[in-house]
């Protein structure tokens, strides 16, 4: 598979790229640290099990968020990437202090990764709309545009990934959407 082609103007894609890889490649090695983590769980690697503790602690009263998000953590390194989404969502609400739009966005390159079609949305999100990454539209459109290929966006999500998308897609030249639109298919980026 051909790796993505960078031209000399877009340094920050490339450490962005990297910073990403390295982040999940972290994560994965520490999965059985965070599933001990996990209250409610055990020593289970079960993901939907580490889910299902993740919704238990969200749901007390009070929320033990540090908990909940070690149970995503773990569903997420038991192969879960729709946990990743979640987990990204707790770090952008900053539902266990700050907002940090940043480890948001990591998140949810890790869901797309993994071929999640929320994280592929919530990436094209973030990027058009600056949050956690510079903006860029042109990668907003491609992240969108895979969204919108792969089977599982509720039809409140496709409408949002086909409006930001079109938001997107204004910004960019007509060469550059057919660009992207001949790379929708494929996992890797034009």
């Amino acid at each position: 598979m051909p790796q993505p082609s960078f031209s000399a103007d877009c340094a920050p894609r490339r450490l962005l790229a990297a910073l990403c890889a390295a982040l999940g490649c972290v994560l994965l090695a520490a999965a059985t640290a965070f599933a001990a983590a996990c209250p409610g769980a055990g020593e289970t690697a079960d993901a939907k099990a580490l889910v299902a503790a993740a919704t238990a602690l969200l749901s007390a009263a009070p929320r033990d968020v540090p908990g909940a998000a070690a149970c995503l953590e773990a569903a997420y390194g038991a192969g879960d990437p729709g946990a990743a989404v979640v987990r990204g969502q707790l770090a952008l609400e900053g539902a266990d202090g700050t907002p940090d739009p940043t480890l948001a966005v990591a998140w949810f390159f890790r869901a797309a990764r993994a071929g999640s079609p929320q994280g592929y949305l919530a990436v094209g999100q973030a990027l058009l709309a600056g949050r956690g990454v510079p903006a860029d539209p042109y990668w907003a459109y491609w992240h969108l545009g895979r969204a919108l290929r792969l089977p599982g966006l509720s039809p409140g999500e496709a409408k949002a990934a086909r409006d930001a998308a079109a938001t997107a897609a204004r910004e960019l030249t007509p060469a550059q959407r057919a660009t992207l639109d001949a790379n929708l298919d494929g996992r890797a980026a034009p």
